[in-house]
């Protein structure tokens, strides 16, 4: 296997590929200023088009086709256009299939690559995986699938076993070429680390007489952090070529690992979702052309990207005069507009193309070293300057603390890129040890034994879970399902117990988060169910559950009056304190349950009153405005 320009080769056995990752459909900077642009779609077209104006015999994308789980239903609609207008049509595709349909395409609706379909006419198909922005959340349907079932794309790589993972190859066949294509989309870093290390991921060997390039493609941290990331020299050696997805930097050409004995493809992302310097650099397509064991990737510049400057300022490098400034900070504010004006400008001026769509304004990234407090500005008055020129101008500027020594430059260059980053937050205090993800951080936190008491019906594991599902997946849903989840449980467990006052209420749940924290697979098992519920299910459920709180009966209690209202809907003209509801004075409830009924009023009465507030008592408050 080698990667050669040279070697002769015949072109009806070449199979060509156009490969790509990290679209991010639906994505728009413009949305943070009020406005809308389609710099996504034109990108994804541009790509489209590439393969078309190449004959290419197939795409190849990465994941992340779309930027969030639950694409807007205008994405879904652009995108299906767009695979419509440049998939479909009357060439012939050339590329065999000779693995197990059935087997490959278990989890579609259509268990057969698109272009053996009838009723379709595919000449340039695509084959995809999904990423974390689009992941389907296990059994559940996500956007690929729905585009899978439209017959547009070839859905493959998802995987539900989290114990073990067994992939088998799809193999394509051109003339005298093989290809064994291996393909995994996104699963959470640390366990896919964990399989890999405890040896539970297989890759099936093809039939020993079929002389085949292997390609695996996957989408997964490749930057180390800590154990949330997948070694590059740890992946199967009898790979030939990984297309690594999921890290936005351009590194197209392949790399190869020593280690590993494959080369390494990055395409990284097609357009610009985060101000770090990374992405500021060129983007690419790759058209792969594969003959026998020979292969190699030619880089395709994509004319249609946004425009990105980073630059780096550091104040101490610069003679910076105070002439008639009234301040240090506002001689700095002066020359930091000029800075702007004419080192930045003109390099934006270089990365428009004149391609149709590409978006005009630029992004711009000016991280600004400082050594005194008092050299840092407000950045309102640069942030208006630029309002009409640049697509971020509240963000365009971003202060950072020099560090001196020896080793400051070094130290410089490997700061964190982008503020948006959460996890810096908890890089702040290294003095309390903080670990270098967020919910590593967390859990610290509520592991300390001044801390442990302060989550009661919550669970750190259910806490992290939602924050995860919230930041990867955009799933706006998570926290409130959680909340609502462990409520429900906790009130049913309580009204199991033989507990009547508060103190053997708060007791009990106590006792219950003990038990969930010591089920940790189980209590783990039970979040992903429940984040993982198709939305109509999780709704109904979430009905359910209002409803089955709110039924409990405290008519006998003497604060009826401050009873937890957790009704669905609520209802008009009766506010805090009010005794309209139905049922609220009928005596049907409560015959032949009274001792249910008083344990009942206890656990309301316990999360409600202002004794209890009064006492720390430890408990979730939940809004209903939802």
């Amino acid at each position: 296997m080698s990667e050669s320009a040279n070697t002769h080769v015949d072109p009806q056995d070449t199979i060509n590929i156009l490969v790509a990752t990290d679209i991010h459909l639906g994505f728009d900077y413009s949305k943070k200023r009020g406005g809308q642009s389609d710099e996504s779609f034109v990108t994804f077209e541009e790509i489209l088009k590439y393969g078309k104006d190449n004959e290419v015999d197939m795409v190849l994308l990465g994941g992340d086709l779309f930027h969030e789980t639950k694409p807007s239903q205008t994405a879904l609609l652009k995108c299906i256009e767009l695979l419509r207008k440049y998939c479909l049509g009357t060439k012939k595709c050339e590329i065999e299939f000779l693995s197990d349909s059935e087997q490959i395409f278990r989890h579609c609706a259509q268990k057969r690559v698109n272009y053996e379909d009838p009723n379709l006419n595919i000449s340039m198909p695509v084959f995809t995986i999904h990423g974390n922005h689009d992941d389907p959340s296990f059994g559940t349907v996500g956007s690929i699938d729905i585009l899978s079932a439209t017959g547009l794309v070839n859905y493959f790589g998802k995987w539900t076993d989290l114990k073990r993972i067994v992939i088998s190859p799809l193999i394509l066949k051109k003339r005298n070429t093989h290809v064994a294509l291996y393909g995994l989309s996104y699963i959470n870093d640390q366990r896919l680390w964990r399989l890999y290390r405890d040896d539970k991921v297989e890759l099936i060997r093809p039939d020993m007489d079929l002389e085949t390039f292997n390609i695996f493609v996957l989408h997964q941290n490749r930057v180390k952090v800590r154990d949330a990331y997948i070694s590059e020299d740890k992946l199967h050696k009898f790979l030939n070529l990984i297309i690594w997805g999921h890290e936005h930097e351009c590194r197209i050409k392949p790399e190869f690992n020593q280690q590993g004995e494959y080369f390494i493809s990055q395409p990284g992302s097609s357009i610009v979702t985060s101000l770090c310097e990374s992405e500021s650099k060129p983007k690419h397509v790759g058209l792969l052309k594969i003959n026998k064991s020979n292969f190699k990737i030619k880089p395709l510049k994509l004319q249609s990207v946004r425009p990105f400057i980073f630059d780096n300022l550091i104040l101490h490098d610069h003679d910076i005069k105070m002439r008639n400034c009234v301040s240090l900070a506002n001689a700095i504010s002066q020359y930091v507009d000029q800075y702007i004006e004419n080192n930045i400008m003109p390099k934006v001026a270089e990365q428009l193309t004149g391609y149709p769509g590409q978006p005009l304004q630029p992004l711009i990234r000016l991280r600004i070293f400082y050594d005194d407090v008092n050299e840092q500005f407000d950045t309102l008055s640069l942030a208006q300057r630029y309002c009409d020129e640049v697509a971020n101008p509240m963000d365009m500027i971003l202060f950072r603390k020099r560090k001196t020594g020896d080793k400051g430059k070094r130290i410089i260059e490997d700061e964190i890129d982008d503020p948006d980053d959460i996890t810096e937050l908890f890089e702040g205090d290294k003095g309390e040890n903080w670990t270098s993800t967020v919910q590593g951080g967390i859990k610290k936190y509520f592991d300390m034994e001044e801390n442990k008491d302060k989550l009661t019906v919550l669970t750190v594991a259910a806490m992290n879970e939602a924050l995860n599902r919230y930041i990867e997946k955009s799933d706006l849903d998570a926290f409130r399902s959680i909340v609502r989840n462990q409520m429900k449980r906790t009130i049913e467990y309580l009204k199991a117990q033989d507990v009547e006052t508060p103190e053997d209420i708060r007791e009990e749940i106590k006792i219950f988060r003990n038990k969930k924290l010591s089920e940790e697979q189980e209590e783990q098992n039970n979040i992903s169910e429940l984040l993982n519920k198709s939305p109509q299910k999780s709704l109904r459920d979430l009905k359910q559950s209002r409803l089955q709180i709110s039924s409990i009966n405290v008519s006998n209690s003497d604060d009826s009056d401050e009873e937890l209202n957790l009704t669905l809907n609520k209802t008009k003209g009766k506010g805090r304190g009010s005794r309209g509801g139905r049922g609220s004075r009928s005596p049907r409830g409560s015959r032949g349950r009274g001792k249910s009924n008083e344990t009942n009023a206890s656990i309301l009465k316990m999360l409600s009153s202002r004794s209890a507030q009064s006492k720390k008592i430890d408990h979730i408050i939940i809004s209903d405005s939802d």
